[in-house]
């Protein structure tokens, strides 16, 4: 008959964990505070990343050209959507579109909103020409069904509408026939027309909307860039700046570094916290495993004197230790979890970044790596208690005990 059969190994676990709930809870509560700021730190920098890659692959360029002016309400009305209405001075579209490493150029006018009954606040209006663009485009070639005709209108997945209905802005009507796929960035919460709509909307505002709109005429807000296959964005994004006065270019790297620098703070806060959490933990840890193995010295002893091996007795003050870290664990990332799903749109919001919920995988990792950070410090923290077990002898132990 094995010793662990013998001596009830696993029976042995759960009694011994049941035996002190409350010093059990404690020392659990300690593992998923530091297991849910080190989950939450990761969910966050991922869910960011993905929605920015989603987002870009969405937008289809290498570079976006603003008016110099107002470069940074057009990584707003990227990464946020929050709505905007600006034009170029001078479009210079044609000379955009023959400076060298430029393989496309699609431009589209921005327009802000007003409140709609579709919707709970104004959202972004994007018009875009149909035959030269490549945000909505591989869209529409994904769907062969959806054509962007005439007085027709594509929302993104944050716009609560279903196709087919018909939505008012500034007076004209629309009518729904797609629904974008969700990005986690300001793509979500605009709704893209055609120009030749764009123009008739704004004749007919005078009249029907509450307020007048006014686009310019052949001026633009924004001018796509895709780049020729080889070439460097960030090349053609200075040569586009030389060439083009008034211009500023927004690049894929540009706005990583911008949701970067507008999470590093709440990052270094969490990553902080993690930190903090886990040097107050190991010593306090340690020295609950001492006072642990101080308590049950004799308990310790007696399995010694009737046969159970050094190791079986060690194996077992680990295995608590483990067994108390993995289920802290488990804990805190099921929370973290559970807080950051159910308020993504506030923490979006609230840190002004562009947020979509992580892959499967990543959230996997996510949590092992959480996981794994908890038994390193529960196996740290056992390690004392396991030294003084190794060292003991058991019959002193049973007789001091008794003495």
């Amino acid at each position: 008959m094995s010793t662990s059969h013998e001596f009830g190994f696993f029976r042995l676990l759960v009694r011994n964990l049941a035996n002190h709930p409350y010093r059990n809870i404690a020392t659990i509560f300690a593992f998923a505070c530091i297991a849910a700021t080190l989950f939450s730190s990761q969910f966050l920098m991922n869910g960011a990343t993905a929605s920015l890659d989603r987002g870009i692959s969405r937008m289809g360029a290498d570079i976006l050209v603003v008016p110099e002016e107002y470069v940074a309400a057009g990584q707003t009305v990227i990464l946020s959507g929050q709505p905007s209405s600006f034009f170029f001075e001078d479009t210079n579209y044609d000379k955009i579109s023959s400076i060298h490493g430029v393989e496309k150029a699609s431009p589209q006018i921005y327009i802000a909103t007003l409140f709609a009954s579709c919707c709970a606040a104004p959202l972004q209006m994007i018009a875009i020409d149909p035959e030269n663009d490549f945000t909505i485009a591989p869209w529409l070639k994904e769907n062969p069904g959806v054509k962007l005709g005439k007085d027709d209108m594509i929302i993104g997945s944050a716009v609560i509408q279903n196709v087919g209905n018909d939505l008012f802005f500034y007076g004209h009507t629309f009518h729904v026939v797609g629904i974008l796929g969700q990005t986690g960035m300001g793509v979500d919460n605009s709704v893209f027309i055609r120009f030749e709509d764009a123009y008739v909307m704004a004749e007919e505002s005078e009249l029907k909307a509450v307020k007048k709109l006014i686009i310019p005429p052949e001026m633009v807000s924004s001018v796509l860039v895709k780049v020729d296959p080889g070439a460097s964005p960030a090349d053609v994004a200075r040569e586009i700046q030389d060439q083009v006065p008034g211009t500023k270019t927004i690049t894929p790297n540009g706005l990583l570094n911008t949701v970067s620098g507008q999470l590093g703070a709440v990052r270094r806060l969490l990553q902080g916290t993690t930190l903090a959490v886990t040097i107050v933990s190991i010593p306090l840890l340690a020295c609950i495993s001492a006072m642990v193995a101080h308590e049950r010295r004799k308990d310790f002893a007696i399995l010694r004197s009737i046969g159970a091996k050094k190791t079986y007795v060690i194996s077992l003050l680990f295995a608590e230790s483990f067994s108390i870290a993995v289920i802290g664990g488990l804990i805190g990332i099921g929370a973290s979890a559970v807080i950051l799903v159910l308020f993504q749109d506030f923490i979006a919001s609230s840190l002004n970044i562009p947020f979509i919920i992580p892959s499967p995988l990543a959230i996997l990792v996510n949590g092992i790596t959480a996981l794994i950070l908890c038994t390193v410090i529960g196996g740290i923290a056992s390690l004392y208690p396991a030294i003084q077990i190794s060292r003991s002898d058991s019959y002193e132990t049973i007789r001091k005990g008794e003495s």
